[in-house]
């Protein structure tokens, strides 16, 4: 299971942000006699090393090194071996599965096609437009801090551009520091060319009212990958996964989050992965082959 950004442990979690999402599928799977394997980002949760220095390809070397031990687990069938991703997970698991062709699907939660500078603007100009519709103390507040640091739309464009002039792995932007070789990286990706590429089959789960990343996308992606597809939109759904039946806010998103997972999201997973074949043809079967003895020829 690979996670959405943030300094997040093997659930989901971070200080602040309780969202047990990947704890929550994990039992629904293990409930349908299926594995599976969480891991803490490095530098998170009970992980050793340093989250702030790490790119968006540490992320993904993490992913590769921790799918090989799955494959090597003796309960893990390397015919029938998945991603599944959150978030920025939906694009680290397509690069994963174009250096292991032997998967046999990504699962994809909430994915994205858009390139990372324009899904950041417009994640700040939503934030903008909630904050120029609260009223009361809470307006006042986030309208001062607008006069006084800029709008969000402004302190995005600000940091993006001076992540992009940077060449160290972190810098600082006010009193926080910031990891700028993740989102350096981030902003260099081409999601079209990458989904262009994934002969993988993946199933796209997208929520109706995801803020964070276009739910259209789903449709998008499976228009320009090669492989088999197939797409679900779940209706209400935001970017936590969790149900929300009134107007989704970025601002107003925790809410929800001691609310279980969309159970229609758990159910669709378990039936496609149960639902795909394992690797049939002699090609593939060779390459699971090499992928299980990648790890112990690499050490």
């Amino acid at each position: 299971m690979l996670h959405g950004s943030g300094p997040l442990d093997r659930n989901e979690n971070m200080k602040g942000q309780q969202l047990n999402i990947f704890n929550h599928l994990a039992q629904a799977l293990a409930d349908a006699g299926i594995a599976s394997l969480r891991y803490d980002k490095r530098g998170c949760g009970n992980t050793t090393g340093e989250f702030m220095s790490a790119g968006h390809s540490d992320l993904l070397a993490d992913a590769s090194y921790c799918l090989q031990w799955l494959a090597e687990c003796d309960q893990v069938s390397t015919d029938k071996l998945f991603i599944l991703g959150h978030s920025e997970g939906c694009i680290i698991a397509p690069q994963l599965a174009q250096q292991q062709p032997s998967l046999a699907g990504l699962v994809l939660l909430c994915p994205f096609m858009e390139d990372m500078e324009s899904v950041l603007l417009r994640q700040a100009a939503q934030l903008e437009q909630e904050i120029a519709s609260l009223r009361g103390v809470s307006g006042f507040l986030y309208g001062l801090m607008g006069k006084v640091f800029g709008s969000p739309t402004a302190l995005q464009r600000r940091l993006i551009e001076k992540v992009r002039a940077s060449k160290v792995d972190v810098i600082r932007t006010g009193l926080k520091r910031f990891p700028a070789k993740w989102l350096r990286e981030l902003l260099a990706l081409d999601p079209a060319a990458i989904f262009s590429a994934t002969h993988t089959p993946m199933l796209l789960i997208g929520g109706e009212k995801d803020l964070q990343c276009n739910p259209d996308d789903i449709y998008r992606i499976a228009e320009t990958a090669p492989g088999q597809s197939e797409t679900l939109l779940i209706e209400n759904m935001t970017h936590l996964l969790r149900k929300d039946a009134e107007p989704a806010t970025i601002l107003g998103s925790m809410q929800f989050a001691d609310q279980p997972v969309s159970g229609e999201l758990t159910a669709k997973t378990i039936q496609w992965i149960q639902s795909l074949p394992a690797a049939s043809n002699p090609a593939q079967q060779a390459a699971n082959s090499n992928f299980a003895d990648s790890k112990s020829q690499s050490n």
